[in-house]
């Protein structure tokens, strides 16, 4: 199975349209300024994401699942390593959760929050740009391996084999913490993509 070639020029475009608006909503709701860069960009199925995050991520993750559906249909994630997670939590709330390192209930609860903010932001700024409608879950956080976290990439038992893949990178003013964005789509949705982003080139 392959996917057509995809204008990854435009793909970034959208994201960092996306991750602006997600800045300015975080920097709103934490009264700190805060930038969301996109460093990298992919596009490759999703049996080759393993090989390209196993250099990147290891041990324990800290991962945020949006599913979309609507015309273009998948599951969105948020990607940090636990030790990322938890200092991420910690900048955004001053040092008021994850004390000692850990995930505790407060510091999973403004990760969901993120996370919503990130996926949201991104998923919107393509159904607007792309005319597409989409509609979002509940977020869900999650403790997992990589492994886990790729086996986990169904909806309604639909197997999504391609990923757009983002590393991103959240600058925050004590500091900032690296991370990963992941839109896992089918076939037809990766289609859908690639011809509206070739229309609206065109």
């Amino acid at each position: 199975m392959t996917a057509q070639p995809m204008d990854t020029d435009a793909l970034t475009e959208l994201f960092n349209i996306g991750l602006h608006r997600a800045a300015s909503s975080l920097s709103e709701l934490t009264g700190q300024r805060i930038l969301v860069d996109l460093p990298r960009l992919w596009v490759c199925p999703i049996k080759e994401m393993h090989d390209r995050l196993l250099g990147l991520l290891d041990g324990d993750l800290a991962t945020v699942h949006q599913i979309f559906k609507g015309s273009v249909t998948g599951d969105a994630v948020l990607v940090l390593q636990y030790d990322s997670a938890t200092r991420l939590a910690a900048l955004m709330t001053q040092g008021n959760v994850a004390l000692g390192g850990r995930l505790d209930q407060s510091a999973r609860e403004v990760l969901a929050e993120v996370g919503n903010v990130i996926l949201s932001a991104c998923l919107s700024a393509f159904g607007d740009m792309l005319h597409v409608s989409v509609s979002f879950s509940v977020p869900r956080i999650h403790v997992e391996s990589l492994e886990g976290l790729l086996s986990s990439l169904v909806v309604d038992n639909e197997d999504l084999h391609f990923a757009l893949l983002a590393a991103t990178r959240f600058r925050l003013t004590e500091g900032e913490v690296g991370g990963y964005l992941i839109i896992a789509v089918g076939m037809t949705s990766l289609s859908l993509i690639t011809r509206a982003l070739a229309a609206r080139e065109g």
